[in-house]
Order: structure tokens, then sequence, then C-alpha cells
């Protein structure tokens, strides 16, 4: 069956430009800062289909869209791989950036739900991080939203704290779910149903960002708007979101996180995953001698779903986590590690990884 008889047989219909123009005034109801700027942006939708939303949402501001990546490519020809977590993901559109002078990379990925930046500070571009523009994000929202009453905000258990410690700080509920944004929208369904709560904003580290209820998961257009938004009201005020973020961890203190992937294949591979996962939870009050509190989510933890996923709490405020993927022959280590600076957080992160690759490596 073509296209021609599936559309024939009323399988098959196209979404008319009405749909999409409500969506894009839910992204736009959204806005938090609208002064007048001169914010210059390159926007890459990674041969997606961010191109027509995200440009329009980000109509007021000077944006340079990366030609190579502009159009629909489903081999994705100009990148080794479309998700904003790569590294060299943006490196096209930076290149552009420098030839314009852009101050704001944003690269959404296929499916325009997830968002990746990068900003010029000194002359060089700085990549951020999920958790980075979360917190970013957080702080931006909270600071410039009139918040409804019992206001909430929602993170994923291997989201960094510093988010949760802005949301605290403005009065705001703090509420964790499992990996996958879908926990986030179950939330809002709830909170709509019960009125226990108000949502406000929700972000897993993994690029996803949700500001409103208009959707029930990560939304790059209304993000992209936010981002643009915010970038511009803090270079109004003479800092970069990299002067912002330092900001930030002056208040808060500083969080290095990262996310470290261990891929183990094959039916050896699978049986050192489940070694592994089954040692941490045997010997977890021996690893570390500075736990606070050690999470097993197997066991259902604060009435979420049962999940293969354990997490070590440490009484400075720092954490890690372990998780097999569950598509995927890897083993994934989660760390959000706080410290006084950039050195000692690092350093304290792989002094927390060396402990943890030790059980993995275990002999039996």
């Amino acid at each position: 069956m073509n296209l021609d008889e599936a559309e024939k047989k009323g399988l098959f219909e196209y979404i008319p430009d009405s749909v999409v123009e409500h969506f894009l005034s839910e992204c736009k109801a959204l806005s938090l800062y609208n002064e007048k700027s001169d914010l210059k942006i390159v926007y890459t939708p990674l041969h997606g289909t961010g191109n027509i939303p995200v440009r329009k949402i980000l109509s007021s501001f000077d944006v340079t869209v990366v030609l190579e990546q502009e159009l629909p490519d489903g081999n994705f020809s100009t990148v080794r791989s479309p998700n904003p977590e790569e590294k060299d993901v943006l490196n096209i559109a930076i290149s552009k950036a420098e030839e314009t002078g852009a101050d704001l990379v944003i690269g959404t990925d296929p499916d325009c739900d997830r968002v990746g930046i990068a900003v010029r500070h000194n002359g060089e571009y700085h990549l951020f991080t999920g958790n980075q523009t979360g917190a970013l994000l957080m702080d931006f929202i909270l600071k410039f939203r009139k918040l409804p009453e019992n206001p909430a905000v929602v993170k994923t258990i291997v989201t960094s704290e510093i988010g949760a410690e802005i949301a605290k700080k403005h009065g705001c509920s703090v509420f964790q779910t499992l990996t996958g944004f879908k926990y986030i929208g179950d939330k809002i369904n709830q909170w709509e149903a019960d009125g226990s709560h108000s949502y406000v904003f929700g972000y897993e580290e993994s690029y996803g960002y949700l500001a409103g209820t208009h959707a029930r998961d990560k939304d790059a257009v209304s993000s992209s708007l936010l981002i643009a938004e915010m970038a511009a009201y803090h270079k109004a005020n003479g800092r970069t979101l990299v002067d912002a973020l330092k900001c930030i961890y002056s208040e808060y203190g500083y969080y290095y996180d990262c996310l470290e992937t261990i891929v183990l294949k094959g039916k050896e591979g699978a049986a050192k995953i489940k070694a592994a996962m089954s040692e941490f939870r045997s010997s977890a009050d021996s690893i570390f001698d500075d736990t606070d509190t050690i999470i097993d989510y197997s066991t259902g933890v604060d009435g979420l779903p049962k999940e293969n996923v354990i997490r070590f709490n440490f009484t400075d405020g720092s954490w890690a986590a372990a998780r097999p993927s569950g598509t995927e022959p890897k083993l994934k280590m989660y760390y959000s590690v706080k410290g006084k600076d950039e050195q000692s957080a690092k350093s304290r992160q792989q002094f927390i990884s060396a402990k943890l690759h030790s059980v993995i490596n275990k002999e039996d």
C-alpha cells in the first residue's frame, strides 16, 4: 500500500497548519523576557523536525541556520550521531558561529524534544551539559515567573541536585522520578487531577526540558525560546551564560556532573553487568566510608515503579548511581559531585569512580 492509497482509506492524514500554530502559541505563552536584544544565534535542526517550529519561535532574534543541516536527511550524513549529548554534534554550528560572531549556538535533535547549546565566552565556545542548562533554566524561570500556589518541580533520580537546591530556595517542592520523561508527564497528570501541586518545570540530565503543561514530554521548541531569552537577559546585564553559571556555583556550591558508560558486550558482558549490580547491593555499606544513605530502586521507593538502579548518597551532598541500559549492553554510572571548586569536585568524582570500578572488576 502506498501513501496515496493509505490516505484514501483514511489511514493517513496530514496535520493541518492550525495544529502547529496552536502548539507555537502555547510555546510563546511561556515567554519570560521580551526586551529587544542584539543576541546572535546559530541554530541547527540536525536534519530534523525542529527546522520550521524553532525558527518560528526564535523569529524575534538574529538567527543564522546551518544550511548543511537544515533539510531532512535520514542518514544524518553531517554528524557521527545527531544526539545533543555527543560533544562533536555541534561542531559545524560552532564553526558557523565563529564566522558570524554568534553569542549562542542551539542544536535540536531530529524529533526536536532535546536541545544542546554552546556559549561564546571570552572568544571561545563552551558546550553545556544537560544538568548545567537545566540549572540555568531553573534559576531563570523561578526568578521571572510568578509562581502558582503549591509550586513544584520535577527531576529524575540521576539528574544533578543543583537545580533542586535552586527550586527549594524559591519555595518549590521538589519531586524525583525514574529516568524517562514519561514519569515527569505522569506527575503533571496527577497534579492536574488531584490539585495537590502546580507544575512549574521539569528536566533530565539527558538534555530534555519542559516548562509548561502544553506537552507531556520534553520539548525543545519552547526550551529553545527560553534558552534564547535567558541568554538575552544575561547579555543585557553584561554576562554570558558561563558567567551566569559561575554565579549559581558561587551561591549553591560547585557541582561536577558526568555520565560514565561502560560497554560490556555479549553473554559474558551481560553476566558481568548483573554481577556488578548484585555486588553493589550486597557490599553497599562497605564500598565507601562516607555514605549517608543507599537507595535501591529495585525494591520500589517513594511509590515509584521498581527499577534496576542503586544510588549512593554521600554526607557532603554528592551522589553516584549505577543502572544497566535497558536497550544496549552498557552499564551506566552517573555522578553528581559537590566541591568547593571544579578541581576538587573532579578529583572526588575520580575517587568515587575508582571505587565503583573496583567492584565491577572484582574477581569471583
